[in-house]
């Protein structure tokens, strides 16, 4: 019996030394890592309508991969609007920005925040000649091609056409979101 106890102690200290390392550092970075998270978003709204001083987040209920929606103010008037969305990748959730500006009528912009995606091929799509490819779109369907792409075409990423296909789905959705939220007004 004294044979087991000796190493069931041991183990039980070692177990209760790592689970409160674990517990503290878990506690030191959380806020410092929600601080990035903020920051990203933040840097990432100001890219996708850069005319905006301040951003209001609206109350909706999420559906399909849309997470938040933020009006983008300046001057006291709304100038576009901000959709957070979450489509699926080839390798997990992709989060995304879409810019819509009211100005315009036009997509301003489109950013990814976060993704898990391959690197080399879908990691791509962090790319500034990428996020260029919805730049100025006007608001109306866009469709993934392989080829060279027409007006209302995105040209895929080569090796990751998943990957592009997702994010352009998810644009067409936040199209879809503004004209039912225009047409509620």
């Amino acid at each position: 019996m004294k044979h087991v106890i000796k190493p069931a102690l041991a183990l039980f200290t070692i177990a209760a030394v790592a689970t409160t390392l674990l517990i503290l550092v878990q506690n030191l970075t959380s806020e410092p890592i929600e601080n990035q998270r903020r920051r990203t978003q933040e840097n990432g709204m100001m890219a996708v309508l850069p005319e905006t001083s301040q951003f209001n987040k609206i109350s909706l209920q999420e559906s399909g991969n849309i997470h938040s929606v933020y009006e983008g103010v300046s001057g006291g008037e709304t100038i576009g609007y901000v959709v957070e969305l979450s489509p699926s990748g080839y390798s997990g959730p992709i989060n995304i920005l879409v810019g819509i500006s009211t100005l315009k009528n036009e997509i301003s912009g489109m950013r990814v925040i976060r993704h898990s995606e391959t690197p080399g091929l879908g990691a791509l799509i962090v790319r500034e000649d990428f996020f260029r490819r919805f730049d100025n779109r006007r608001l109306v369907p866009l469709r993934v091609v392989t080829a060279t792409p027409g007006e209302n075409d995105i040209e895929a990423l080569s090796g990751a056409t998943i990957s592009t296909r997702a994010i352009t789905n998810a644009v067409n959705e936040a199209i879809e979101w503004f004209y039912r939220y225009k047409s509620a007004d």
